[in-house]
């Protein structure tokens, strides 16, 4: 006995499956943040490196450092005008939070954008970022969508610190 199967070939669901994204999804131009320059503060290695690259990603100019005196000193007397200061909240010596509190203390309320940088879960952590100043908040591990949300929702709105 012979049995013979005849398949026709057609376009490959799994191919067509995969060709289209969620509808939501924007996609992230690298040219929308061109220009901005952004002061990155985290004492780990690793986080720095790969938030550095995700912000270059989307064609921002990034300083980075690694401690909050670092921070502070790169935000004086700068040639450097920097419009978004990221800050990674648990560093040792002087955390996100004083930091904060200190370029809040002798610049204006809104500007440079501050945004915090935290593993943390917890709501009071926001809470606190408000009290000191902070405009916005990305949760680690750092994605570049989210990245490129919270940049956009900021400027945006001017920077006002009003809530997330």
């Amino acid at each position: 006995m012979t049995l013979i199967l005849r398949f026709q070939k057609q376009s490959s669901f799994r191919k067509r499956m995969f060709e289209y994204r969620n509808p939501l999804e924007q996609p992230i131009s690298s040219t929308m943040f061109r220009g901005l320059h952004v002061l990155l503060t985290d004492d780990d290695d690793v986080n720095r490196l790969v938030t550095r690259k995700l912000l270059e990603k989307l064609g921002c100019q990034v300083t980075a450092v690694s401690t909050g005196f670092q921070c502070l000193s790169a935000l004086g007397p700068s040639l450097t005008t920097f419009q978004v200061v990221i800050l990674d909240l648990q560093m040792p010596e002087m955390d996100g939070f004083e930091v904060a509190l200190r370029v809040r203390k002798f610049r204006s309320r809104s500007w440079p954008l501050i945004i915090a940088l935290t593993a943390s879960s917890e709501e009071q952590v926001w809470e606190r970022c408000l009290q000191v100043g902070m405009n916005g908040l990305i949760r680690k591990p750092v994605l570049l969508q989210g990245l490129a949300d919270e940049l956009q929702r900021l400027l945006q709105r001017g920077g006002g610190g009003d809530g997330l």
